[in-house]
């Protein structure tokens, strides 16, 4: 339990840092969580394809680190915007990114 709780509070530190430094220099908000989101399906996709299962990094750091959340919230004020078009293609540019990474991170390791 406190490997997880340790693991989570750096993710959540790190994911806080990565979005200022991102935000400040990106041309979209959504890119931030877009790019947190593919890069913890990269490390995920790394840390099982090596056989390793820790729960620091996968449960906590990784499960602190990515949102799943913020995407959603982003893509409902999409669609309350009535920007469908918009929350669409985010919305499938994550998940297609996050299966895609994940996948690389996993044969790269096999």
């Amino acid at each position: 339990m406190i490997s997880i709780a340790l693991g989570g509070f750096l993710g959540a530190i790190t994911r806080y840092l990565f979005y200022v430094f991102v935000e400040s220099r990106a041309w979209q908000p959504k890119v931030a969580t877009w790019l947190v989101n593919s890069l913890g399906s990269f490390v995920l996709g790394l840390l099982i394809g090596s056989g390793s299962l820790s729960v620091f990094w996968i449960t906590g750091f990784l499960g602190a680190f990515t949102t799943f959340s913020t995407m959603a919230l982003d893509v409902v004020k999409d669609i309350e915007d009535s920007k469908w078009l918009k929350g669409g293609f985010y919305i499938t540019a994550t998940l297609v990114s996050g299966i895609a990474l994940f996948s690389l991170g996993y044969i790269l390791l096999q």
